[in-house]
């Protein structure tokens, strides 16, 4: 071997030698300010941890009143609010609640009889079909239903449309 390359092979060991121990070093030192690091943030919590808990504390003391006046000025107004609006509101629930009865008992009182196998009634605006211990009352007229095929008392619950002509 002539010098020349001893000398680059020298170089090679030299280089390599330095790259391992560098990364060696790099390795051992990326490890120890992780270690660093942790300590510092363990440490850092430990000193404001307290001191947020503390502000924290102060802060909810601080607002725990202005969250009971919210709450009160809240439930005050709910109040006036259900008393400006229930005048206003209850009569037209009661009319809706009447205009319902009125569209249903058409329907109501075609299928009920039906129902209840009283097929003389159907459509008729004096038939009740409610039990009372057990007895079915049909109508004022006939407690137990018509005898006929075809009650000489009904009355149709649909009410006719007027006639213009």
């Amino acid at each position: 071997m002539n010098d020349w390359e001893v000398w680059a092979k020298d170089l090679s060991e030299f280089v390599e030698n330095t790259a391992r121990a560098t990364g060696e070093w790099a390795e051992a030192a990326i490890d120890r300010a992780i270690e660093v690091a942790d300590t510092v943030a363990d440490e850092v919590e430990k000193q404001v941890s307290p001191t947020i808990e503390q502000w924290a504390e102060g802060f909810y003391n601080a607002v725990e009143p202005l969250e009971h006046k919210l709450d009160e000025e809240t439930e005050r107004i709910s109040e006036e609010f259900a008393a400006f609006v229930t005048p206003l509101i209850t009569p037209l629930a009661d009319s809706l609640e009447a205009w319902l009865v009125t569209v249903a008992t058409p329907v109501s009182q075609t299928l009920d009889p039906l129902v209840n196998e009283h097929t003389a009634c159907v459509g008729c605006r004096h038939y009740h079909g409610q039990a009372y211990s057990g007895n079915m009352l049909v109508c004022a007229m006939y407690p137990y239903g018509p005898d006929q095929e075809k009650c000489p008392d009904w009355e149709s619950t649909w009410d006719q449309p007027f006639n213009n002509g």
